[in-house]
């Protein structure tokens, strides 16, 4: 007994441990808003919020004009979120999950939920043409009316039935289609305004399509003709007339009823109980082919006539090779299947013919002993692709087998004869094989001559050309010229086939060209050409420049401008002579000109030692600009250019020197008119260009900064690197432009407002002033390539922006209005979460001890609210309120107890608290639908809200979500719904008197498990209320309670 009685004070001090509650505080609240592009009734809309298990925990409705919705939440845990619109209605999304860990979810960081309207619902029907009804699987397809771009594609239901959702209001189009159903009416339509809509009529199907089948053999049956009979049974009759033959089709009638859908006929239509005929033919639709012999399944069966026609007598129903022969041409077997509905055979087509004929060498080349087999390729000329190669015989025949084509026919030489210099004629032979055999190609050997002109400034004098082998080993052939004319001819003569150079030595002159390959193949060679165009110069540079060559006292076409690249470069001059070399570039070099006699070759080395870059300051208006450019190199003074002169003024005072000097001409010369003529320069026009120079040296890094006093420059200032690879040029171009000055004025006028100034989608602020007594303010300058957002603000008002004046604003006295919350006994309620939302303004706030709740500074308007607290109602309950500027609302708000709370705690036998245990209470009997559910804290407590009077719960453990659990003590409390009156009619807080859950984690021994369960069932009978609870409002409704008098509702 010692046991016992040690066990029995360890459960008593779990029973005064119970009268602990759960804090009851809202733990978060989880909102947003209900959106809609389009005009919705947000009053026909429910949110509803739901376990993971199901059951219902809160509902609420939306604002009215805004569609923003709160829900309070009490417990941690998962939970989903439902939005639950009028039937039809879309949503996106239509759930959300959540996990609420009062830390990181979306409801703890007020984070809103928003459920986007996709649209409304269109309904229609397809119906079959005289029935109520229709098919299912008709495609129906909803456009814009007046558009063709398909919006939605559905198939119609069972019955003909089709619904479209997500459509939005408007006027459409919806028509109907089916790949093998003829429609009657494919087309209707439909206007959605702001609720689901049918479509303004039916759809018809006009008739379905009916098949089937008809066999010979298990062989469809072609050119069987059907009677249809109707009206009554509508039934089928099939006959069938062969070439001099008719037979019989079975079944010879059918009976058929056509519902809502295709129909296929059973059973198959069958022939119960024949020679045929064919061609072999040249080509398609081509003669016939004479003296053929025809093979059926490799025995002879029949010889074509002149016409190619042949008979085969005798044929059952079955499927044949056939296959022909004749001599030079080809034919490939074919497979067909013969039976009574085949009573012609395919034309057999020849596949091919054959291509033959002879290849004749007259000489054979040193080396080649005799003639040889020679390779000869046939080729598709579509494709320029080898097709087949063969060899030729010992006398140089050969032959191809192929299908009519265009074909290119070439004879392959052993590399060693082409060396040798063996080539024939034609390269290639093109052949058109289309009907008949070919037996006629001829290749015969080929042998050529080079020859050729020398063309020079002056007298060629002696001169000699090459002629050298390339492909070959060979020797080189020298032709020696001489003559006083300035053009002399040259001829190389048997000449075998291959690839040679063709040269001419003289290496101080310039040659058009200097050598020529050429590649004698099936051809003379002529008109190879040698032109001298001047004398050689040789010059190295470092950069790519113009040349200027200039020889003094000489002819025009002694000077001369060359583009030159950087690198070593050669290139004629066109006469012999001492010439002045003048560079033309943006680099500058070690000299200015240098020389260069023709007669003292040498090579010419030009090295740039600096780089000319330029830069551009473009402006609206003329201002005074100047430079400044900073060097990289520390040994480069800074070189300020400035005030420079824009190059639209330096034009206009040119045009005044040259108009002065005109004037003083005449002047001189006596011509002066009466009256005289008054010549004026051009106006300076915008905009306006300061142009300015530097000459850098390679790698030289330099800051160009432009400076004015009244304007503004984009960028400030410009950084640039001088590689010394290319010309610079404009690498600076600045714009100057006059400062921005924002100027605004708030009405009515109202001094110390603050005007702060952003660059838009900037967070920093780059200015901030305040208004004049007049209400005015102007900030500037400002960089006018910019855009800036102007906000306005004053504690106590609302500053709008006045539409179409950028930087004014109207100023509006802020309202307020404060919500007390009270009992039906007129006692304060706290912890009422209200939300209140308007057009741009949103905000839940719980009540305090007071019950009292101020919003201040509201803009004028339409506002909504709504009060929520589980186990009350409200009234009003929600209610749209309007605001007048500066007004002061005083709104009172009655809360009425609807249900009550349970509250316990779970320990292990070790007395340690059990937290995030599920625990639930589930109705009973008549209120079996009926459920709540929560989770312990970390002191193991828990509460349960929202217990309706008048029902029983058992108030137990949840069986999911607590498996590292094994048993529990009791298993479950039932809570009596004969509770004392006052209690059910005030909804008062029902305290377990015993820890409601004992874990057996420790003790799980035979011995202790019936001792535990005989204590518990002498402590079964007390109850008693809690005495504490986190937040006192356990207390607080027992103590108001025992003021009231006694009420019993029925």
């Amino acid at each position: 007994m010692g046991g016992i009685g040690e066990l029995a004070i360890l459960i008593l001090s779990f029973w005064h441990v119970i009268v602990v509650n759960c804090a009851d505080d809202i733990l978060v609240g989880c909102g947003g808003f209900v959106k809609s592009d389009v005009e919705i009734n947000y009053s026909l809309i429910e949110i509803k919020l739901y376990t993971k298990q199901g059951s219902l925990k809160y509902q609420t409705d939306c604002a009215p004009f805004n569609g923003y919705f709160m829900i309070p939440l009490y417990d941690k845990g998962d939970f989903v979120l439902k939005i639950e619109p009028p039937s039809g209605w879309s949503f996106e999304p239509t759930t959300v999950d959540l996990h609420v860990d009062g830390i990181n979810d979306i409801c703890t960081k007020e984070q809103d939920i928003n459920f986007l309207f996709t649209g409304f619902s269109v309904l229609g029907t397809v119906l079959s043409k005289g029935h109520l009804s229709g098919p299912a699987g008709v495609e129906v397809s909803l456009r814009k009316a007046g558009e063709n771009d398909v919006l939605h594609t559905v198939l119609t239901q069972a019955s003909g039935q089709y619904t479209f959702l997500k459509v939005l209001p408007g006027s459409y189009d919806i028509t109907a289609s089916h790949a093998t159903w003829t429609l009657e009416q494919s087309s209707t339509t439909v206007v959605l305004l702001n609720e689901n809509a049918p479509a303004s009529a039916p759809l018809i199907v006009k008739g379905y399509d009916v098949s089937g089948e008809v066999q010979s053999d298990g062989e469809p049956m072609r050119g069987v003709n059907f009677l249809l009979y109707s009206p009554g049974v509508t039934q089928e009759v099939p006959y069938y007339r062969g070439e001099r033959i008719t037979f019989d089709v079975a079944p010879s009638r059918m009976n058929f009823k056509v519902q809502h859908d295709s129909l296929i006929l059973e059973p198959v239509f069958r022939v119960m109980g024949f020679s045929v005929m064919g061609r072999v033919l040249n080509s398609l639709n081509g003669e016939g082919v004479a003296d053929a012999v025809v093979m059926l399944n490799n025995q002879i069966k029949a010889e074509t006539k002149e016409d190619g026609s042949f008979r085969l007598e005798n044929m059952t129903t079955g499927t044949y090779t056939i296959t022909s022969q004749k001599e030079l041409m080809f034919f490939e077997p074919i497979t067909v299947k013969i039976a009574p509905s085949t009573p012609q055979l395919p034309d057999i087509i020849t596949a091919g013919f054959s291509v033959c004929g002879q290849i004749l060498v007259s000489s054979l080349p040193e080396g080649v002993k005799q003639l040889g087999r020679y390779k000869v390729t046939l080729s598709a000329q579509s494709q320029d692709q080898v097709l087949r190669t063969i060899e030729s015989d010992s006398q140089g025949a050969f032959c191809f087998q192929v299908k009519p084509d265009d074909y290119s026919v070439q004879v392959s030489l052993p590399e060693a004869e082409v060396k040798a210099g063996l080539a024939l004629q034609p390269y290639s032979l093109h052949v058109s094989l289309v009907d008949h055999p070919i037996t006629d190609l001829l290749f015969t050997q080929f042998i050529a001559s080079v020859s050729g002109s020398v063309s020079c400034l002056v007298a060629c004098a002696d001169l000699t050309v090459t002629l050298q082998p390339l492909s070959r080993q060979g020797e080189r052939q020298n032709l020696q010229l001489s003559g006083s004319s300035e053009t002399l001819s040259f001829t190389f003569n048997n000449v075998l086939p291959g690839k040679y150079k063709v040269a001419i030595t003289q290496e101080e002159w310039c040659w058009k060209h200097k050598s020529v390959e050429i590649d004698v193949l099936d051809s003379d060679v002529q008109e190879v050409e040698f032109r001298q165009i001047g004398y050689l110069l040789r010059c190295t540079l470092s950069h790519a420049i113009t040349l200027e060559f200039f020889q003094d006292g000489s002819t025009p076409e002694n000077v001369g401008i060359y583009n030159l690249s950087k690198g070593v470069n050669r290139f004629c001059l066109s006469k012999p002579g001492v010439y002045k070399v003048t560079p033309r570039s943006c680099h500058q070099f070690e000299q200015d000109y240098y020389t260069y006699n023709t007669s003292a070759p040498s090579i010419l080395t030009l090295t740039a030692v600096r780089h000319h870059m330029t830069g551009v300051i473009i402006t609206d208006k003329m201002l005074d600009v100047t430079v400044t450019i900073k060097s990289s190199i520390e040994s480069e003074p800074a070189l300020v250019l400035g005030p420079l002169l824009s190059v639209e003024e330096q034009r206009r005072e040119q045009q005044l020197l040259e108009i002065a000097a005109r004037m003083k001409e005449k002047q001189e010369r006596g011509e002066e008119q009466n009256p005289p003529v008054q010549e004026k320069p051009e106006e300076l026009q915008k905009p306006f260009h300061y142009e300015f120079s530097y000459w850098a040296r390679a790698g030289e890094k330099i800051t160009v900064t432009p400076s004015s006093k009244e304007f503004l420059f984009y960028p400030p200032e410009v950084e640039a690197t001088i590689t010394g690879e290319n010309c610079p040029g404009q690498m600076v171009e600045i714009a100057g432009r006059a400062g921005l000055f924002l100027m605004g004025q708030v009405s009515p006028s109202l001094e110390g407002v603050e005007i702060s100034i952003k660059e838009s989608g900037s967070t920093t602020t780059l200015i901030t002033v305040l208004t004049d007594e007049t209400g005015s303010y102007s900030v500037g300058p400002l960089h006018s390539d910019s855009q800036y957002d102007i906000i306005a603000s004053k504690e106590g008002f609302v500053l709008t922006p006045v539409e179409g004046k950028t930087g004014d604003f109207k100023a509006f006295a802020l309202a307020g209005v404060t919500f007390e919350i009270k009992a039906e006994d007129s006692v304060p309620l706290s912890g009422v979460l209200l939300s209140l939302s308007g057009a741009n303004f949103r905000s839940n706030l719980l009540t305090q001890d007071t019950g009292l709740l101020a919003f201040n500074n509201l803009s004028p308007g339409q506002y909504y609210f709504k009060p929520m607290m589980k186990e009350f109602r409200f009234e009003p309950s929600a209610q749209m309120i309007t605001v007048e500027e500066g007004q002061v609302l005083h709104i009172p708000i009655t809360g009425f107890k609807t249900a009550y709370s349970c509250y316990g705690t779970v320990q292990s036998l070790g007395g340690d608290a059990e937290q995030s245990v599920a625990v639930e209470a589930m109705g009973q009997e008549e209120c079996s639908m009926y459920s709540e559910d929560t989770i312990t804290d970390e002191e193991g407590r828990f509460r349960l809200r929202g217990l309706l009077p008048g029902c029983n719960y058992n108030i137990q453990l949840r069986g999911e979500g607590n498996e590292h659990i094994e048993r529990a003590l009791p298993p479950h409390k039932t809570i009596e719904r004969k509770i004392p009156d006052q209690d059910v009619a005030q909804g008062s807080y029902i305290a377990l008197p015993l820890t409601l859950l004992l874990l057996l984690a420790v003790y799980n021994h035979e011995r202790v498990i019936p001792i535990l369960l005989q204590l518990v069932n002498q402590i079964q009978g007390v109850r008693g209320l809690s005495q504490t609870s986190g937040d006192g409002i356990a207390v607080d409704e027992a103590k108001r309670q025992s003021k009231k008098p006694k009420m019993r509702r029925t």
